[in-house]
């Protein structure tokens, strides 16, 4: 009634993890969630035996902070070999009730052969908080601007090991709150003072706390002959890693005296000396006298592990197949080498290297036999792109490229591929990454494009996409050192699909262009219409709907043409989302009866359909038709636990409704989009819902 104060009331009943409701909003909308995920990433914890002073730097200003303080930093710095990253794991491990929100890690790759990105670590922070990989910004400024806001009020441990550069350290800062980033490396960082950071120098061991490491593997004697332990912790420098070789070639003979392991750490015969910490050549000399004592098998692994195209996480399997050997040989000389403290064990199967383990194994394997060390990393290849082509072929049989382009590249049987192919393809996925560009390197232009080719079947359903964008442009320049035109067609849209998900649209027309014009002039219509699929989605996804219309028609044609039954489903589907109600409609029930007449069902696609029919459904006026097809959608999506199918048809079902209906469905889409981190589509149906109020 006129001159009746009106009341607005803001009450909810139920219970949601993230919930919104809009009266009248008045400019942009901005949404913040807590992280979906408590990540607890730290490596192992390692016992100290000293670095007292460099634990009390640590500890200082970490407690009694503002509520809201910017991310306390501090920077160990030190020589390879100087115990920073061990000493920063067991402070971490000691203070992370400090932490409740969780530990984040990652390592950059300062003496590494391959450097990570930081766009690509912010990418897996992301994820591992909660936000889905199709949501991650394609930029690095996306990214890092993303993780502030994600990490606002958090109080998380964030460990970079092996940092390159002070700008890494920037890109990597996590938002404000109760948050320590803990930084490992070796160079100038001084220029991180201006946020605050604190530098520390690590110390070499001092003497007694070195004999007292020593101690740990050989107790009864460390103290036998003084002059013989003063040579041993003068070659050692204090340096944590050359002390635990020694005591681990001490512990592997408990006859050996301090007096001979001196002698031979000092034969300048013994072999390779030019692996040095720092300024120091001792190392060198230490891995070549435990080279020296370890079994001819043995060594044969450890040169296997200087072969190794990836990083030095490897299976006991590829190991086996590289060198030719079984698994119960490869098992017993691990076991060997992790006795002496040369590698790591920490899960069955596999075995973990240092990276300078790795290095002098390199150097060794070329100094013994260089052509033997050829031949073991052309195996270990070959059995990498084997196990991906077998995965794939699990994983995504259903797809045409490898089969017609390479139809001589089959599945291996009884490879260790073919069991558990996701998960064989997961655990494999950093060292893949590198075996691409391993074989680009060694001109291995085959495999690269193969392993291009089949990498889709996880990279795409996983959303790696700067994975597959860094692979397939590799794979782009050897199509053209092979010629193979469709090839490099088919690898440009895969890198227009990564781009067109990670929100960069031009990005993905302009390799959608390129691809087709390949196409074109290699006269391949599949390849045309592949690439045409990807650049008339692109154009639907910045609302470009005529232009996305006219090339998603010229799709259809060309797959009518092909007369691939799920060619034409898919490319009816997508037609569908740019036309009008009525001809979508006709569209979508063509399709969807082509999915249902092919031999393996798809429920996804499916669900997907069924959505666009009921969108479309309703935009013609058919109500009971949409909440019909709409119903069905979500039976399927729930029974299968597919959150953002899920939303989607809330999405829809919010569309279709109005008043407190319509926002009921748009409020539970909402909060299934917070909860697993679909950024861009929360905020699309949060402008609904604004207007709707």
């Amino acid at each position: 009634m006129v001159g009746e104060e009106r009341v607005a009331r803001n009450d909810f009943s139920g219970s949601a993890r993230a919930v919104v409701q809009a009266g009248a909003i008045h400019g942009d909308v901005h949404f913040h969630w807590p992280a979906t995920k408590v990540p607890r990433q730290l490596p192992p914890r390692v016992e100290l035996v000293n670095q007292v002073r460099v634990l009390a730097e640590l500890e200082r200003d970490i407690a009694d902070r503002p509520p809201l303080d910017d991310p306390v930093i501090k920077v160990v710095l030190g020589p390879r070999g100087s115990g920073k990253s061990t000493v920063a794991t067991s402070w971490l491990h000691r203070v992370q009730q400090h932490f409740p929100d969780g530990q984040l890690y990652a390592t950059l790759g300062a003496w590494g052969d391959h450097q990570v990105a930081p766009r690509e670590v912010l990418g897996e922070f992301l994820v591992s908080l909660g936000v889905e990989r199709g949501n991650l910004p394609a930029d690095l400024a996306s990214r890092a601007s993303m993780f502030r806001s994600v990490t606002h009020g958090l109080s998380l441990a964030v460990f970079l090991d092996d940092v390159v550069s002070p700008a890494q350290v920037r890109s990597l800062l996590p938002g404000s709150g109760g948050s320590v980033v803990v930084v490992t490396g070796h160079g100038a960082f001084g220029v991180l003072a201006r946020q605050r950071a604190t530098l520390i120098d690590i110390d070499p061991l001092e003497p007694d706390m070195a004999v007292e490491l020593l101690g740990q593997f050989a107790e009864d004697r460390v103290g036998a002959d003084q002059y013989a332990l003063r040579g041993v912790l003068e070659l050692c420098a204090g340096l944590p890693v050359a002390l635990c070789l020694v005591g681990g070639m001490l512990a592997e003979r408990p006859t050996l005296s301090l007096a001979e392991l001196l002698e031979e750490l000092a034969d300048p015969d013994a072999g390779i000396t030019s692996v040095a910490v720092g300024d120091e050549p001792t190392l060198g000399s230490l891995f070549d006298a435990t080279y020296a004592r370890l079994s001819p098998r043995a060594q044969g692994v450890y040169r296997a592990l200087g072969a190794h195209p990836g990083t030095g996480d490897v299976s006991v399997a590829a190991l086996a197949a590289g060198m030719g050997v079984d698994e119960v040989t490869v098992r017993r000389a691990v076991d060997e080498l992790v006795s002496l403290r040369v590698v790591e064990n920490p899960v069955a199967g596999r075995v973990v290297a240092h990276n300078l383990v790795r290095g002098h194994a390199a150097r060794i394997g070329e100094v013994v036999d260089r052509a033997e060390r050829d031949a073991l990393r052309r195996r270990l290849i070959d059995w990498y792109v084997a196990g991906a082509v077998t995965a794939e072929a699990a994983v995504m049989g259903q797809r045409v490229w490898r089969r017609r382009l390479f139809p001589d590249v089959r599945p291996q049987p009884g490879h260790p591929a073919e069991v558990d192919s996701r998960g064989w393809l997961e655990r494999e996925r950093v060292t893949l990454r590198a075996v691409v560009v391993a074989s680009y390197e060694d001109g291995a232009f085959e495999a690269v494009v193969v392993l291009c080719l089949v990498l889709w079947a996880l990279y795409e359903p996983g959303k790696y996409y700067d994975d597959l964008l860094a692979t397939n442009e590799i794979g782009v320049r050897a199509a053209e050192h092979l010629a193979g035109d469709v090839v490099r067609a088919v690898l440009l849209t895969q890198m227009g699909f990564a781009h067109l998900h990670l929100g960069d649209t031009d990005a993905a027309i302009a390799a959608c262009r390129s691809a087709i014009g390949i196409a074109l002039a290699a006269r391949d219509v599949e390849a045309e219409a592949t690439a045409l699929e990807c650049a008339g989605l692109a154009r639907l996804a910045r609302d470009d709907v005529d232009e996305a219309r006219t090339v998603l028609r010229r799709n259809l044609a060309l797959a009518e043409s092909v007369g691939d039954p799920r060619r034409i489903a898919l490319a009816r589907f997508h037609l569908a989302k740019a036309e009008p109600p009525e001809s979508a409609i006709a569209l979508l029930d063509q399709a969807l009866a082509g999915f249902r007449g092919l031999a393996a069902p798809e429920p996804r696609n499916f669900a997907k359909i069924m959505t666009w029919q009921g969108r479309k459904s309703g935009e013609a006026g058919r109500t009971e038709q949409a909440r019909e097809r709409l119903a069905q959608a979500r039976a399927i999506t729930a029974e299968q636990s597919w959150p953002f199918d899920q939303a989607q048809v809330l999405d829809a079902l919010g569309d279709l409704e109005t008043g407190d209906a319509a926002k009921a469905f748009y409020e539970q889409a909402i909060a299934l989009y917070a909860e697993h981190g679909f950024v861009n589509a929360m905020t699309r149906t949060a402008q609904r819902l604004a207007a709707l109020s």
